[in-house]
Parts: structure tokens; C-alpha cells; sequence
């Protein structure tokens, strides 16, 4: 089975990836077929979440992902299941003005020293300028959660809005699949 995913917007490309992985029969071959580096990383992203193995073949501008089933879906996801915290930004800042600013930086400052670190940081909003710009008075308390090992993702169709996809400078590209599947998963979801 082959799928054509190239120029679909996010998260389109993961959503028909995981459909067309549910209709595969066993040990038939996927080809998913991608043309832009976010819906990549993206696909990656989502069939290592699975332990999936895959190949990739770069052509030019896009590339081809090829899997064979040979897994059962739904036991690789109830497998990954795990409880653990995620922290939900939708503002770079808590409240108005400079003092949601300076709270926001606080909180980030103060969450490192946490012993209960959470797992993941989604970012949607205007959160994602956070990891665009190595000016933003929170980026570099964010930068130290991620060298901690806190897996940061920024809303693909948030960066794209901003103009800033190209601009990422911490964490990685996420999209609404991944970011509903965490809030309505096992997570302990926390927003400010």
C-alpha cells in the first residue's frame, strides 16, 4: 500500500499514516510518501511512539517511508501508555503584560528544580515564540529544561502561523495529533 502525504497540512500526514497502518493486513508493506521536513519528523516521531521499524529513501525533496507490518497496533500503543506529567503552554506568559512574563519565567525556573519534572512541554499559541527567540526572557530557563531531558514540542501549525518554522531553536516540531493524544492519554496534564 502506498500513501500519498505530500503538501497535506499537520497533522494529516500522521493521522492517515496511523489509518493506513490499521487497514494494512500483516507482514504487507507501507510506503508513505512525504515532501516536507515537519511531516517527516513528524511520521518518525509517531512509528517510533509504536517501536516500529522503518526505512526512509530520500529523493530530491521528499522521501518515502517504507514499513512492514508485522505488529499489532493497538498493543504497541496500550504498551506506551505510561503515567507521567505534561505541562500544556498555551501563552508565553501566565496572566497580562510584564508580570505574566515574569511569571512564566519563574515558573520555568522553578520547575527544574522539581524532583516531579514533567516528561513533555507542549507548546500551541503564542507559547512556541518561547523556543524561536534566544531573546525571550523565558528561553533560556526553557533551554535548561530541555537539556534536563524534557521532551519540548512546538505546535507545527502555530510556528507556521508565526513564521518562525524555520526558526525553532528548542525542542521539535509537534502537531495536534500528538498534542490530543497526550491530553486525553494517561498524562497528568498541567496547563498554565
Amino acid at each position: 500500500m502506498k500513501i500519498d502525504c505530500r503538501d497535506l497540512a499537520c497533522p494529516r500526514p500522521v493521522i492517515e499514516a496511523k489509518k493506513a497502518l490499521e487497514n494494512l493486513k500483516q507482514n504487507e508493506n507501507l510506503e508513505i510518501l512525504l515532501n516536507s521536513q515537519a511531516s517527516k519528523e513528524n511520521v518518525i516521531r509517531f512509528l517510533k511512539s509504536l517501536n516500529l521499524d522503518f526505512n526512509i529513501k530520500e529523493i530530491e525533496d521528499e522521501s518515502i517511508i517504507s514499513i512492514v507490518k508485522n505488529f499489532n497496533l493497538e498493543q504497541n500503543q496500550e504498551q506506551n501508555l505510561l503515567e507521567y506529567n505534561v505541562l500544556f503552554l498555551k501563552s508565553d506568559k501566565v496572566g497580562e503584560g510584564d508580570l505574566g512574563k515574569n511569571l512564566m519565567l519563574g515558573f520555568l525556573k522553578t520547575l527544574k528544580e522539581l524532583p516531579n519534572k514533567p516528561k513533555k512541554i507542549l507548546c500551541v499559541n503564542d507559547s512556541v515564540l518561547i523556543n524561536t527567540n534566544s531573546s525571550h526572557m523565558a528561553f533560556e530557563a526553557m533551554k535548561e529544561l530541555e537539556n534536563l531531558g524534557v521532551e519540548i514540542y512546538s505546535c507545527g501549525a502555530c510556528l507556521d502561523f508565526f513564521g518562525k518554522t524555520n526558526e525553532l531553536k528548542i525542542g521539535k516540531i509537534g502537531n495536534a495529533y500528538e498534542i490530543l493524544n497526550e491530553l486525553f492519554g494517561k498524562a497528568k496534564i498541567i496547563s498554565l
